[in-house]
């Protein structure tokens, strides 16, 4: 009944991405410690500041990789529907990754020569 009723909602990437949600969201309710809420599967939000810890990692990373500049973006939706990007000094860029396929907790990265 799930299956036909998110069929129904479109096609393409769209029912995929969906299918792929669903599937962790069963995951998680079937190996949820005891005494976890239902409710709590469905929260997404996250105990610390991502946008905060990947920043504060940037030294980090530059050291790890050999990397010259670290760009950190947090990404939002704007009044028009589509995804803004912002840097932690609030510059407005262009997102890199496929944003539509973002996961809170799980951050995407893209590299670009400079």
């Amino acid at each position: 009944m799930l299956k036909k009723k998110v069929t129904s909602l479109g096609t393409g990437s769209e029912t995929k991405q969906a299918m792929v949600f669903i599937q962790e969201m069963k995951r998680s309710l079937l190996t949820r410690p005891a005494g976890t809420s239902v409710s709590s599967i469905l929260d997404r939000t996250l105990i610390f500041d991502e946008f905060e810890a990947l920043n504060a990692a940037i030294p980090h990373i530059k050291r790890s990789v050999g990397i010259a500049e670290v760009d950190v973006v947090a990404l939002s939706v704007g009044e028009n529907g589509t995804f803004q990007g912002k840097t932690k000094h609030g510059e407005n860029v262009e997102p890199l990754v496929a944003v539509e396929k973002t996961i809170p907790g799980q951050p995407s990265f893209a590299f670009e020569n400079i």
